[in-house]
């Protein structure tokens, strides 16, 4: 078994690689090859304010878990870590432990790209990405890197956060030229971009969606529970959306459930999931409309993009090869 640890997934990923896995779990998502979102479970512990999710993902021989576990002791701020596992399962053995804190950030943050490589306007100039967490850097990173960005701006629940975002984002390579900067007016954020992203954990909507200009492309990466939500009815009214997998989507993400049981729009109004626009030409907007991608996130990205980063380190020899059977002695 092959452990790959948080330094060794950075030095393996670059945003080709991410992108190529993700693009194709969008296609075989779409084709009906891909397993569902993969949640296995959830474990609340009141005590000491802890949790844990287990989500999977199988292909052929190679199945993939991931556990994800946070803790919120009162009076603290939450921490979490995450770990995948990929395992060989025609001979039962894993074959791959992987930190996966940076690795969910590039996995989602992919997906994100790989989606507006399909929907955002090729002269897309100005990103505003609400949210200032560990996912929100991510995003920044590959959206910059699909688009033409010369402006982002960060909206976040807490100034200070933001602004430090946008700091160390000036450092960043790829971004020079780039200005990026916090704002404290979601609105005026909203109105002035041609890609939108929000990768928060609001209960209601971040931004006014009459703001948003007709053409702009939307992400909505976060809330993905069904009373939760980060775009309000006029945005989705307005929406061409395309979801990662529509039977999850319509089973949690509250951005969809909340205005199709307001009746603000019927469920033919979800069209396609995104990974069926692969292979053919981007859909046209009607106009006045924007184009909504609405991530919750598959277990196929996970597995591809694992799969990616074992062949890679074999490749190049990189992490630390347990012999959990002893034979190698």
């Amino acid at each position: 078994m092959r452990l790959l640890s948080e330094a060794d997934v950075e030095r393996l990923t670059d945003p080709e690689l991410a992108i190529r896995a993700a693009t194709e779990a969008f296609r075989m998502q779409a084709a009906g090859a891909a397993t569902g979102p993969g949640a296995l479970g959830r474990l609340d512990l009141r005590q000491p304010g802890a949790g844990l999710l287990a989500l999977a993902g199988f292909e052929g021989d190679s199945l993939l878990v991931k556990t994800n576990v946070h803790a919120h002791p009162a009076g603290g701020h939450r921490t979490g870590g995450s770990l995948v596992t990929l395992w060989d399962v025609a001979q039962g053995r894993p074959v791959a432990l992987i930190a996966a804190r940076g690795f969910n950030g590039h996995r989602t943050a992919a997906g994100f790209a790989a989606a507006a490589q399909l929907l955002a306007r090729e002269d897309a100039s100005v990103l505003t990405v609400f949210g200032a967490g560990r996912l929100a850097g991510s995003t920044l990173r590959y959206l910059v890197g699909v688009r033409p960005i010369r402006r982002v701006l960060i909206v976040g629940r807490t100034p200070g956060r933001a602004e430090a975002l946008a700091a160390e984002a000036w450092a960043w390579p790829g971004f020079e030229g780039v200005a990026v900067e916090a704002c404290d007016d979601p609105a005026a954020a909203a109105a002035c971009a041609d890609i939108i992203a929000t990768t928060t954990t609001a209960d209601n909507a971040v931004f006014p969606g009459a703001v948003v200009r007709p053409g702009t492309f939307v992400v909505l990466g976060g809330a993905n529970r069904p009373t939760a939500r980060e775009a309000d009815d006029e945005l989705i009214r307005r929406a061409m959306i395309y979801p990662d997998h529509r039977e999850g989507a319509l089973a949690k993400a509250g951005d969809l459930l909340l205005p199709l049981a307001a009746g603000t729009i019927k469920e033919e109004a979800i069209g396609v999931e995104i990974g069926a626009l692969l292979g053919g030409p981007a859909p046209a907007l009607t106009a006045g409309f924007v184009s909504v991608f609405k991530s919750i996130g598959i277990a196929r990205q996970d597995l591809m993009l694992a799969q990616a980063l074992l062949r890679r380190a074999e490749e190049r020899g990189v992490g630390t090869v347990l012999d959990l059977e002893g034979l190698a002695a």
